[in-house]
Formats: C-alpha cells, structure tokens, sequence
C-alpha cells in the first residue's frame, strides 16, 4: 500500500477521526466518508440548493417561533 507524503497530505481535505473502534469499523463496512465537505469544490448548482434549501429551512424555524411566541400575547 502506497504511504501518502508530505506534498499529497496538504492537498488533501482534514479526515474526521472516529469517536471509538466500532465507529471505525462502520466506516470500513459501510463506506462512511470520512473527510469534511468543502462547499467551495462542490458545483454551483449544488451550492446553490443547498443554500437555498438551508435558508428555507431557517426561515420556516424562525417563523414558527415568532408565530408561536404571538400566539400568547392575543
């Protein structure tokens, strides 16, 4: 098995470690990917949903918290 050096380590996305050896085997098992998301490599297209997707989730959270909070005061 080919050990990574020094120059490839840098280029590569900072791996999660595991929490505890059955996480580790999970993830030799299942195939849990284990390096962090970069959004920024990500196509636009997916960046732009997911933004989109997270800012309506947040404004529907918010909204129902406003909303619940005025339901007392009537």
């Amino acid at each position: 098995m080919k050990q990574p050096n020094d120059e490839e380590k840098s280029e590569t996305q900072e791996e999660i470690p595991s929490f505890n050896s059955v996480t580790d085997h999970y993830r030799n098992i299942m195939g849990v990917p284990t390096n962090k998301i970069d959004m920024k490599k990500m196509p636009r297209i997916l960046r732009y949903f997911g933004y989109f997707v997270f800012s309506i989730f947040a404004v529907c959270t918010l909204l129902f918290i406003i909303l619940y909070i005025v339901q007392f005061f009537r």
